[in-house]
């Protein structure tokens, strides 16, 4: 058995952060616009870290109907203070004792985030957008779920990088009847650990620190979204939204953390919102909101051979909300 729990396993710390920032913005001429930026970042905390952010976008728009735009940045984000101090409650010896009990403080991630895309407007009433990026990082942050708990344990694999592709459609089809639609395709990757080393298994220890890496559990592969909305009287809305995701990454017995996926999922919700408009501006909204229309039961993950979810988690059943909003 370990040594007994005491109360110094709850422990307090406050962090402290200082930030500045200057950004100026220089247009030439019509078509042209250039931003540039510089942040700086300071913490204290569970580490002490310090940042400089350089940052420039530049937008050129050859005409009202069209523009193209590219951005790259320095990006710096803070460990979260949350972090759950295992190795602090004795469980050497004991069945939840840790397969690595390394411990090191979760750095700040840091990453370079390359974007490029454009701005298209077809017509009178339709705009198509699309978007690319790509991040490299540096202490990549993630998190654990710790157990069956609600409770995250975060980490930071030593590196890694993130990838993906946006398409998007707003259209007004006619007076009373909008629709907008999205497409992502996306990819994340990480290599070795940087802290955490107790939240993980043996497996996923030595995947992580194989060549090719893994992928990370929140990396889907075709995310999309369509929402429609119809306005048959001035004060009535009605809404009808898709949503679908093609897997989160999984894995079954004995293969390589995250080299599969889960089944693809599609979700449907409606809302119906009626406005009643009083004197002096004032008007209250009721509405009903109903989600996940079909009442599809479905699994989000199942918890197998993935980094942060040990536990299976499905989405919500058909479930009915009521809402009222006085405006004043």
């Amino acid at each position: 058995m370990g040594g007994v729990i005491d109360r110094r396993a709850n422990r307090r710390v406050t962090g402290y952060r200082e930030e500045f920032w200057i950004q100026d913005q220089y247009t030439p001429n019509d078509q042209w616009t250039i931003n540039l930026g510089l942040r700086l970042d300071n913490i204290h905390g569970y580490v002490e870290a310090f940042q400089a952010s350089p940052r420039i976008g530049v937008t050129y728009a050859p005409n009202k109907r069209h523009a193209f735009r590219a951005f790259y940045g320095r990006l710096f984000t803070p460990p979260s203070l949350e972090a759950l101090p295992l190795l602090a409650l004795g469980l050497e010896g004991t069945t939840a004792a840790p397969d690595d009990s390394t411990n090191v403080r979760t750095k700040p991630e840091r990453s370079h985030y390359f974007e490029v895309g454009s701005t298209h407007a077809i017509g009178r009433s339709t705009v198509i957008q699309l978007t690319g990026y790509y991040k490299v990082n540096r202490n990549m942050t993630d998190a654990h779920q710790f157990n069956t708990t609600p409770m995250l344990g975060y980490f930071a694999y030593d590196r890694g990088w993130a990838r993906g592709i946006d398409f998007s459609l707003k259209t007004k089809l006619t007076r009373t009847l909008t629709a907008r639609a999205n497409v992502a395709w996306g990819q994340s990757k990480a290599w070795d650990l940087q802290s955490g080393h107790f939240l993980l298994h043996e497996p996923e220890l030595r995947d992580l620190a194989t060549p090719d890496g893994i992928f990370t559990d929140h990396s889907q592969t075709v995310t999309s979204s369509a929402v429609v909305t119809y306005r048959p009287f001035t004060n009535t809305t009605i809404t009808a939204q898709m949503l679908f995701g093609s897997g989160l990454r999984s894995a079954g017995p004995g293969q390589k953390t995250n080299s599969g996926t889960e089944d693809s999922i599609t979700t449907y919700n409606l809302s119906l919102n009626q406005v009643f408009p009083f004197a002096k501006k004032q008007k209250l909204l009721l509405a009903v909101d109903v989600v996940n229309l079909f009442d599809q039961h479905e699994f989000v993950n199942t918890g197998e051979q993935s980094v942060g979810l040990g536990v299976s988690h499905a989405n919500m059943p058909r479930s009915v909300f009521f809402r009222a909003q006085w405006f004043f």
